[in-house]
């Protein structure tokens, strides 16, 4: 199985959780779709228009599987953000201003491992290594502006039984995590695929060390693969789904 490595930074990131209202709070991985959707804008597949998410179907359709590691440690701030309601307040005719909480992930750095069609890996492979992206990549709004380092393409090994995973590990009623001290565990719901009205068709839980440490997994769910890849001499271990 060949596996396509490359990373992903910015100042800043925030990738909005649909539950929260007054404020916005982010999650600290980028959900697959997130990851789908940089993925697209890299090859410039049509997401259909406002409202639409046509090419997370047609990324699923060719057996796309991704993965995503923690290279910086997950650090989190608050800033208040000006927004305009564009339309006129009826009784006023003023245009109004609100300023929102959101909440950011500072200084984020990500690794990201794709699997798949072996001939759309090779030209997302082409454009990452030259910098070619069809439209601007961002880490979840459009301020936050990417910068993407290719890392490689790798040919990996599957693995089965005991392992420590270095990459974020998909949740299951299968998964047997073994808990160590030292480590910093927390989970999040995500959003794992949507169909093209961007309606979420289902989720899953994930778990990662807040300081990208590796996560011993005992046993892992059948939708999952891990397999390693020689990366820079060393051995990195990735869940893939």
């Amino acid at each position: 199985m060949k596996v396509l490595v490359f990373d992903v930074s910015s100042d800043y990131a925030h990738f909005r959780q649909p539950y929260s209202t007054t404020s916005s709070l982010t999650y600290a991985i980028p959900p697959r779709t997130a990851i789908f959707g940089l993925i697209g804008a890299i090859l410039g597949i049509d997401s259909g228009g406002f409202g639409r998410s046509n090419h997370f179907k047609s990324l699923e359709d060719v057996g796309l599987k991704t993965s995503i590691r923690i290279l910086n440690p997950i650090k989190k701030v608050r800033f208040n953000m000006n927004y305009s309601y564009t339309k006129s307040d009826i009784a006023t005719k003023k245009v109004l201003h609100i300023q929102v909480p959101v909440e950011m992930i500072k200084e984020p750095v990500y690794r990201i491992y794709v699997s798949g069609d072996e001939k759309l890996l090779e030209k997302l492979d082409d454009m990452i290594k030259n910098k070619e992206y069809y439209y601007t990549p961002y880490l979840g709004i459009s301020e936050f502006i990417a910068a993407i380092n290719y890392v490689g393409f790798y040919e990996s090994a599957i693995v089965s039984g005991k392992t420590k995973v270095n990459s974020i590990v998909y949740l299951s009623k299968e998964t047997r995590l073994v808990l160590e001290p030292g480590l910093k565990i927390f989970r999040e719901t995500h959003a794992l695929s949507m169909n093209e009205r961007r309606h979420v068709m289902r989720y899953v839980e994930i778990a990662y060390e807040v300081d990208g440490k590796g996560i011993p997994v005992e046993k892992f769910g059948p939708d999952c693969v891990i397999v390693k890849l020689p990366i820079s001499g060393r051995l990195e271990t990735v869940m893939l789904i």
